[in-house]
C-alpha cells in the first residue's frame, strides 16, 4: 500500500450513534430482534441498542471486506482497484496472523483459560491501545473488554461522503497504523499516537471495529458517552468529539452467528500517579478511579505494557488490578513480580524469561528469573511469538495468577 496512495489531505465527517448508557454493570441478553438489541442493565431499566446497519458496512469496508448492503459504499471507492488491492492485503495479512499467532493463542487459551472462557465476564486491558484483536483470542467470551490507554477514541469517517482520494488516503493510513501488529504483536505507542491524528485515522475506533469484523464479529453501534462525578453516564451528542475527562466510546458487537450482544468500553486515560500530557492522574481522578473499583467481577490482561506496572509511580493501577481481578495474564512487562503476594496468588509460568529488550533498562526482575529457575518442569512451553521478544519464540514469556480462594 505504501507506494499506491501518496496523496494528502482528507475531510472527515463523524458518523455515531447518540448514547444511552446505563450503570457500568451490564447483563448481556440474547437479541430477539436483529434490529433491536437489548442490553439490560443491573437497576432493571433497559437501555436500547439499535442495529446501525450502516455503520457495521462502514466497518466491514476498513477492514478490506465486502458490505452486506453494497448501495452502502460509494461503486467509486469499492469497486476501484486501490481498494481491490487493499482487501487483497488486509486479507493477506490477517491470513498470515491468524495462522502464526492467532490460532496458536486460541489453541492454548483452550487449556490454560479454560475457566475464564467457560465462566466469562468482563475482561479489564489496562494499557491496551487498540488491541481488541489478542484479547479476542485468549478471551473470546467476555461480555464487556473494558480498556484504557492514551490515544483519543477517534470515530468512523463518513465514508459516503468520501471521494476515490480521500477513501484512497484514509484506508493507507489505517493499513499503515497495522503493520506492527501484523509484525510485532503490539502498537509501538509514538508511533500510534502520531498514525491516530485527526488527519489519518483519527482514533483507536477505526482499528477496533476492522479487527471485531476480521475476527467474525458484527458492529452493532457505537456510543459517546461521558462518565460523570457521581458515577452515573451521560449521552454526548452523535457529533461530539469525545476527548475530555473521562469521556469514552461503547462499541457494540455480537458473534456472528449469535444473537448475544457484547460490548468494547474505550476510555482515554492517564493511569499514571502523576498528570501526564494535560490528563489527570490516576489518583486525582477519583471518578475513574471509583469506576474501576466498582467493576464487577472480571479478569486482567495485560502485555506489551512498557513496564509501567513495575514502577512505583504506577501505584494507583496496579492496586486496582491485584484488589479486584480474579484472574491476571500477563507478559513481564505488566505488574511486577515483585508485587503478586504468593498467598493471594497462585502462579503459573509459560515459555523463556530473559533480559528485557533494549528499549527498557533497569527492569529486570531478579524474583522473576528466579521463579522461572526454581522448578523448571513446571514452567509450560508457549509455542507463540507475543510481546517485545517478537523476533525469538524462544524468548516469550506468560504468566498467569489465579486468586487463591478463602
Amino acid at each position: 500500500m505504501k507506494y499506491l496512495l501518496q496523496l494528502c489531505l482528507v475531510v472527515f465527517i463523524c458518523a455515531a450513534c447518540n448514547c444511552q448508557s446505563g450503570p457500568a454493570k451490564t447483563k448481556v441478553v440474547p437479541v430477539t430482534n436483529p434490529n433491536q438489541v437489548i442490553a439490560t442493565t443491573t437497576d432493571t431499566s433497559a437501555v436500547a441498542v439499535s442495529h446501525d446497519t450502516l455503520l457495521n458496512d462502514y466497518a466491514l469496508f476498513l477492514a478490506g471486506m465486502q458490505p452486506m448492503n453494497a448501495k452502502n459504499i460509494p461503486s467509486k471507492i469499492i469497486n476501484n482497484q486501490l481498494y481491490k488491492k487493499y482487501a487483497t492485503e488486509m486479507d493477506a495479512n490477517f491470513l498470515k496472523i491468524d495462522q502464526n499467532r492467532l490460532s496458536l493463542m486460541r489453541s492454548w487459551a483452550k487449556t490454560e483459560l479454560k475457566n475464564e472462557q467457560e465462566h466469562p465476564l468482563t475482561l479489564f486491558y489496562p494499557f491496551s491501545g487498540p488491541d481488541i484483536l489478542h484479547a479476542l483470542a485468549f478471551y473470546p467470551n467476555a461480555n464487556n473488554y473494558v480498556m484504557i490507554a492514551m490515544e483519543r477514541p477517534g470515530d468512523i469517517p463518513n465514508i459516503q461522503k468520501m471521494d476515490s482520494a480521500q477513501s484512497a488516503y484514509y484506508l493507507n493510513s489505517v493499513y499503515t497504523s497495522l503493520q506492527d501488529i501484523f509484525e510485532k504483536s503490539y502498537f509501538i505507542t509514538h508511533k500510534m499516537m502520531n498514525d491516530l491524528q485527526k488527519v489519518k485515522v483519527n482514533g483507536v475506533t477505526p482499528l477496533l471495529v476492522v479487527f471485531l469484523e476480521r475476527t467474525g464479529h458484527s458492529v452493532v453501534a457505537i456510543h459517546k458517552c461521558h462518565l460523570n462525578d457521581n458515577g452515573t453516564t451521560s449521552q454526548l451528542a452523535a457529533d461530539s468529539v469525545p476527548n475530555h475527562v473521562n469521556d469514552f466510546i461503547e462499541i457494540y458487537f455480537r458473534t456472528q452467528g449469535t444473537d448475544t450482544l457484547r460490548k468494547i468500553t474505550y476510555f482515554r486515560a492517564n493511569l499514571g500517579d502523576e498528570g501526564f500530557e494535560g490528563l489527570p492522574s490516576l489518583k486525582q481522578n477519583k471518578t475513574l478511579q471509583t469506576y474501576l473499583i466498582n467493576m464487577p467481577d472480571h479478569y486482567m490482561y495485560a502485555k506489551s505494557a512498557s513496564y509501567l506496572m513495575n514502577y512505583k509511580t504506577f501505584s494507583a493501577i496496579r492496586d486496582v488490578c491485584l484488589a479486584k481481578s480474579k484472574s491476571i495474564l500477563q507478559d513481564d512487562t505488566g505488574i511486577g513480580f515483585t508485587y503478586i503476594d504468593k498467598k493471594v496468588w497462585k502462579v503459573k509460568l509459560y515459555g523463556h524469561y530473559v533480559t528485557p529488550v533494549r528499549d527498557f533498562k533497569g527492569v529486570y526482575d531478579e524474583s522473576l528469573a528466579k521463579a522461572y529457575a526454581a522448578d523448571t518442569l513446571a514452567v509450560k512451553p508457549l509455542n507463540f511469538s507475543l510481546g517485545y521478544h517478537w523476533g525469538n519464540i524462544n524468548n516469550q514469556n506468560l504468566m498467569k495468577a489465579e486468586r487463591i480462594a478463602k
